[in-house]
């Protein structure tokens, strides 16, 4: 089965609609508005048996120039056209509008259909046939079909119900791969069954009980409980079909019309890189230009950023970066189209190359020249752009989300070589991606961090470890990021840069061993800080005592460090008091407060330890942020959970 979506195309009272009445049996004006009016405002649906038996989707859409936008929607996703012009009136200004649209929207395929041809005669019929032929010369329907019609009388019906079934067999279906979309192009409620939304399937597949996010500020999933492809129940439905799903447990106001709904949550942006073709004649589009994006059934205010140009003339065209006014969803390869803030003429449109781009505030060689290369319709560049943009190690399928493609096509890419610029490392999560420039800069960020890291911890026989390689190159923690670490930390190992150390790194020629004299001077600061009792150490008697064991004071830092490292020191704000006395005055103000049941006062704790009022301060707010007491003005009293807090103290011990 061939899954297709025919469009109509053309200006207002051409017979679009009279024409799929005919062919369908389906009326597509359904509202009132539109009887009484006599002209198509909203997008009708209608769908088409086949010979083969298969069910053709058709989406008519309006012609009235008041009504392009509705047009645009409905035009998207739409696999063929049926661009319709009236004999007895030719060639007008919407037919001109909706054609160039279809262009826009890379449309390759369809028919052309002349109708009433019951009000005109023979020479007439020949002379409007010769006018179109000419209109259409260099578009994408110059070879195709012209068939004449009546939808009144029934004439050319068959023929064209043949040259429609002739097109459908030569049309490629979308490509069903990769991640479900549908842009909402109608919703409403059904009694007994709730919430219903209708729309083209642009994307994917999708199976009924299974779930979709709908995109916005505040996505939420929702499970889709009833699927409908024209009007019958279905298990599934992919791209190329007209879809209507069922969806539990949300309301009808809160979907609205150009919403999307996906497979799973994609990131939103607010601008994305394209290409674009100014169609409009007689306007011109300088470097920031104003303008209304379309896309699906999305309909914002957009500012247009030429990046390869300062002027963009009719029949031109340029790499651009549109910046919208409000978060959208796209993905590369999606079509846009751009009309003038007023609504009354189509400026042009193109084709999304980056979806989630840098702000591009310049306009670099390199950048236009990476842009264009994206335009041509190379996914390995725009893999490889993406991987760059990440800053941190990609897997296939992290980088399938991204763009928004099937996992298979990154992974064909890698396996043919066509990812030249990047460099690729096996890991438990399958292949991880990273630039090979980046990788440059990893191994000596991991160098240097080696050094730097040994250069801090003297005192230490160990090197730095896995967690703090990981904070050094901010990757998050998981095993395809560790795994990636470890394969640079061994291609420096084996170039003779690093060495490994009970599972830590140190410079190659670094054994792990400390200096004698820092060993000593150590010895000599803590000696000389538990001596200090209830006293503050004073730094500058903590770097005479390390003069004399011959080391200078850019490795007291380092001493002191270490001391609270190992448990023996207790850094509190920027002093540090011995452990054996912070221990020492916690155990007696514990024991003061649970004897008197009462708090105590900055004044009583001072008598209690015999400390000055600086000291006391330091060891009541230590003991606040341990979580031993809680203050309550200036008084302290025990906390509640006081007894688990000193059990895991107790346990703490020195080393």
């Amino acid at each position: 089965m061939k899954h297709l979506i025919l469009g109509t195309a053309g200006h207002v009272d051409h017979g679009k609609t009279a024409l799929i009445r005919a062919l369908t049996g389906i009326e597509c004006d359904t509202h009132k508005e539109e009887r009484e009016r006599g002209i198509t405002i909203h997008l009708g649906f209608a769908h088409f048996t086949l010979p083969s038996g298969d069910r053709l989707g058709i989406v008519d859409v309006p012609g009235h120039r008041d009504f392009i936008h509705t047009m645009v929607s409905g035009a998207t996703g739409i696999d063929l056209v049926l661009l319709v012009i009236a004999a007895d009136s030719g060639v007008m200004p919407q037919t001109r509008e909706h054609l160039q649209i279809m262009e826009i929207l890379g449309l390759r395929q369809g028919i052309v259909v002349l109708t009433k041809i019951d009000l005109v005669d023979a020479e007439m019929l020949e002379i409007c046939e010769f006018d179109v032929r000419e209109f259409l010369a260099g578009t994408f329907l110059a070879e195709a079909p012209v068939v004449k019609v009546s939808a009144r009388t029934g004439a050319g019906l068959d023929t064209l119900r043949q040259a429609i079934a002739t097109a459908v067999a030569k049309a490629t279906p979308r490509d069903a791969d990769g991640l479900f979309r549908l842009y909402v192009d109608r919703v409403f409620s059904v009694s007994g069954f709730g919430t219903v939304v209708t729309g083209t399937v642009i994307g994917g597949r999708l199976r009924r009980e299974e779930t979709v996010v709908l995109q916005g500020s505040h996505p939420q999933t929702v499970r889709v409980r009833r699927l409908e492809r024209h009007g019958q129940e279905v298990e599934a439905v992919q791209a190329g079909d007209r879809a209507s799903l069922n969806l539990a447990g949300i309301e009808r106001t809160a979907i609205a019309r150009g919403d999307l709904l996906a497979g799973r949550e994609l990131p939103p942006t607010a601008m994305f890189d394209a290409t674009l073709r100014l169609h409009a004649p007689h306007r011109e589009l300088g470097l920031w230009s104003q303008a209304i994006l379309h896309a699906g059934t999305f309909e914002r205010q957009a500012r247009i950023h030429l990046i390869d140009k300062d002027r963009l003339r009719p029949g031109e065209s340029a790499i651009v970066q549109i910046h919208v006014d409000k978060p959208v969803f796209l993905q590369h390869g999606d079509r846009f189209v751009l009309r003038t803030t007023s609504c009354d003429q189509t400026l042009g449109g193109g084709e999304v190359i980056d979806a989630a781009p840098l702000h591009h505030r310049r306009r670099p060689e390199r950048l236009v020249q990476e842009l264009n290369l994206i335009a041509q319709g190379k996914l390995d560049e725009l893999i490889a752009l993406e991987v760059r943009k990440a800053g941190k190690p990609l897997t296939v399928g992290e980088i399938a989300d991204r763009l928004h493609v099937a996992p298979e096509r990154v992974q064909r890419a890698l396996d043919e070589g066509r990812l030249t610029s990047l460099t690729s490392f096996e890991t438990g999560e399958g292949p991880v991606l990273l630039p090979q420039v980046a990788r440059d800069q990893m191994r000596a960020t991991i160098l240097a961090a080696v050094t730097d890291y040994r250069q801090r911890h003297r005192l230490s026989s160990r090197g730095i470890d896995l967690d703090e390689l990981r904070r050094v190159l901010r990757f998050e923690r998981r095993p395809a990021h560790d795994e990636v670490i470890l394969a640079i930390l061994r291609g420096l190992v084996e170039k003779e840069k690093v060495r490994e150390h009970e599972r830590s790194w140190l410079p190659f020629d670094d054994r792990g061993e400390v200096d004698p004299r820092l060993r000593r001077a150590v010895a000599a600061v803590e000696r000389y800080m538990a001596g200090c009792g209830l006293q503050t150490p004073l730094l500058t008697q903590i770097k005479a005592v390390a003069r004399q064991e011959g080391v200078g004071e850019k490795d007291v830092g380092a001493i002191l460090h270490h001391l609270v490292a190992a448990g023996r020191a207790v850094k509190i704000e920027q002093e540090h008091l011995h452990r054996q006395v912070v221990d020492a005055c916690r155990e007696k103000l514990v024991a003061h407060l649970r004897q008197t049941g009462r708090a105590i006062k900055v004044s009583e704790f001072r008598d209690l330890i015999g400390g000055n009022r600086k000291i006391c301060l330091l060891l009541l707010n230590h003991f606040d942020a341990e979580g031993i007491t809680v203050r309550q003005g200036d008084d302290r009293i025990l906390h509640p959970r006081w007894s688990c807090r000193m059990d895991e103290i107790r346990q703490q011990g020195d080393p």
